[in-house]
Order: structure tokens, then sequence, then C-alpha cells
């Protein structure tokens, strides 16, 4: 990895853009992505504020993902933690400050998950391009892909239907069926189009950054 103050600039607007995604989707009542859910599921279950949950869930991920990938074990298994620690916080604050739409409307809440579409695809595409340790998630859809030898995109698809049984099988135990485990719309709408929208926009936002950031 190359670190550059540029580079790391990047990398944190893609960190934080994907605590923006979050919590849009939580300020909908169309339900949430799969992960999230997944992740919601442990929050009201257990609960633990996402700045320690989020942290939990990467220290599961994180082996996994570097298992599927071969890559050898390094002090860099446990960064994924601070940068859960990180989005965690980052969520915590901004479900403060971003309003709800959840009572406003069909459109309203369409466009905030249209939106968090659009900045996760982006925020990801920051992360990827960087080569910086990823979400311990993200880790483990990008090893998806490795293992399977498809794009990014396509190993988030199969991530995000991965955590959507998760989901299912968290909710049963904490018996959260009237709640429909926090699965709705978006949660379906975000697995299918997550993936090929981090594909289309890969190669636009590699050019750009390589073009007015720099290598």
């Amino acid at each position: 990895m190359k670190i550059t103050p540029k580079k790391l600039a990047v990398y944190l607007i893609g960190l934080f853009l994907l605590g923006v995604t979050v919590t849009l989707i939580q300020r909908t009542d169309l339900g949430m992505s799969s992960w999230d859910a997944f992740a919601r599921n442990l929050y009201e279950g257990i609960p633990l504020d996402y700045k320690f949950l989020t942290p939990i869930i990467a220290l599961t991920l994180t082996p996994i993902a570097y298992a599927i990938q071969k890559k050898k074990a390094s002090l860099w298994m446990a960064f994924p933690l601070v940068i859960s620690f990180l989005i965690g916080s980052i969520i915590d604050f901004l479900l403060t400050v971003i309003p709800s739409v959840a009572g406003m409307g069909l459109w309203w809440n369409a466009m905030y998950v249209a939106l968090s579409l659009l900045v996760c695809a982006v925020g990801l595409n920051f992360i990827v391009w960087c080569k910086f340790p990823m979400p311990a998630l993200d880790e483990l859809c990008y090893g998806f892909g490795v293992l399977f030898k498809i794009s990014y995109g396509k190993g988030k698809l199969i991530g995000e239907f991965l955590a959507l049984g998760l989901a299912v099988v968290f909710g049963l135990i904490f018996r959260f069926q009237d709640q429909w485990f926090f699965i709705g719309p978006t949660t379906l709408v975000f697995a299918v189009a997550i993936g090929p929208l981090i594909d289309w926009f890969a190669n636009p936002i590699r050019k750009g950054l390589s073009r007015y950031v720099g290598d």
C-alpha cells in the first residue's frame, strides 16, 4: 500500500459515505440492506451501540475473508475493527442529524433508497481504489469475487444474499417476526442493485481518481 495524504482523504470520504448509506436506509420505512438488516437484528436483540456491534461483526468476518482470499495473517487483519468502530460512530452521529422520511410517503422513501445506492457504490469504489483495508463485510464480498474469479460487484451480490439469510436466522432467534426481521422492499432492491452499480461506477471512478488524485 502506498499511503499519501490525498489517498487517505479519499479513503476517509469513502468510509464516511458508507456511514451515510446505512443512515439513509434506516431513515426510511422500506426496510434496509441485507447486511444492515442482519446488524439491526443484533442491534435490537442484544442490544449494543453500532460502535461496539460493528467491530464484533468485523472480528468474525475478517478471518473468513482472509482465508478465502488465501491472504497471510498480519496486523492488518485488526484494522477492519478500527474501520468498523469509525463507521459505527458515524452512523450513531448521522442518525441524530439526517431526518426520517418514514412517514412522508413513498416518493421520499424511494429517493432516500436510490440515494443510498449511489452513495454506497461511490464510497466502496473510493475504498477499493485506495487499496487500503476494506470494512470487514466488504472484504468478505471482495473475497467472494477472488474465490469465484468474478468481479467485486458480483461478489457483493453473493454477500448480500448471504446476509439476507443471516438476518432471517437471527431475527428468528430474537423473535422479530412481527418486524419482518427488519427486511423490506429495500432489502431485495439493495441486494440486486448494489453489485451492478459498483461495477458500473468502477471504471469512471478509477480513471477520475487516478487523473485528479494520482497513484
